[in-house]
């Protein structure tokens, strides 16, 4: 039995709006947690930047995935959605993806219609509906009922239009996902249609780059149809960029003193979080006995 499933099932019944942030380890996971946030998302693409060092290309597999979801879910009684990128293969590889997900705790998972591997660098291009339905329901079949399937549509993204994206995400539900989102929304129309024509709940990408989450504010988004804000790369490019700063000044200057703003003030913040003190506490009187 899946407790995490049942928890963020829970938690999107409770809620007319979800936000989830996105998470790549266990320090970004906790501190999502301390931060008061009930239930967290594995981004694929800070991943790949954290562990991999490379773009989200399609670099990273399974195992890579799952040992961020076991390690994670170890680390935090928040339930983890996890992306999965376009499930690893055809129906056969998305459903052990599924149950391996299940398997180490994630809560649900996140599967898109992304070509993968690319069959050209430069070209966007999106698996036909033909062959990502069948991925769907593949999962759906490995899975407990309680974990949460949410299908992310490329379409609009590499320029397919809204109307496609529409039909596949209501396409979506009858193959068993839960909950669908357009990614690449370019105007306010294309928000509110895709709100109005959806006929499957909706979580709305409001990575800072894009037009939803760079431009709309957050009222004006809760007031359409949408039940999940997913914020996948925030905490991964405010880390980079207080690393960047920190590590700058300490090149340049040899010292921190001039950043100490961009740094946790006192370090046992962090210590204290990552359960340094309570352990030793617990453990100490053993050496007494």
């Amino acid at each position: 039995m899946n407790n995490y499933a049942k928890e963020l099932r829970r938690l999107l019944a409770e809620n007319k709006f979800l936000t989830l942030p996105g998470v790549y380890d266990c320090l970004s996971a906790r501190i999502a947690q301390e931060a008061g946030f009930p239930a967290l998302f594995l981004s694929g693409g800070a991943l790949a930047y954290s562990v991999l060092g490379k773009p989200d290309f399609g670099f990273l597999n399974l195992a890579e995935f799952g040992d961020a979801i076991q390690h994670i879910v170890s680390a935090c009684r928040a339930p983890l959605l996890a992306d999965a990128d376009n499930g690893f293969g055809n129906a056969i590889q998305a459903a052990n993806t599924g149950a391996v997900y299940e398997q180490l705790g994630a809560a649900g998972l996140q599967i898109d219609d992304k070509v993968l591997p690319a069959s050209h660098p430069a070209r966007n291009e999106i698996v036909d509906w033909e062959m990502i339905g069948p991925k769907i329901q593949a999962v759906r079949d490995s899975v407990s009922d309680d974990f949460v399937i949410v299908y992310r549509t490329c379409a609009n993204l590499y320029g397919y239009g809204v109307e496609e994206s529409i039909r596949r995400i209501n396409l979506a539900r009858e193959r068993g996902a839960d909950y669908a989102y357009v990614d690449g929304i370019k105007s306010m129309e294309e928000l509110k249609r895709i709100s109005d024509e959806a006929a499957i709940p909706l979580m709305v990408n409001l990575n800072e780059k894009g037009f939803v989450g760079g431009n709309v504010p957050i009222e004006e988004v809760k007031a359409l149809r949408y039940s999940i804000g997913l914020f996948p790369i925030s905490s991964m490019l405010a880390a980079a960029q207080g690393m960047i700063e920190v590590m700058g000044a300490l090149a340049d200057r040899g010292s921190t003193l001039s950043v100490r703003d961009k740094m946790t003030d006192p370090p046992t913040r962090i210590h204290n979080m990552m359960g340094q003190t309570a352990l030793v506490e617990k453990y100490a009187p053993y050496y007494t006995l």
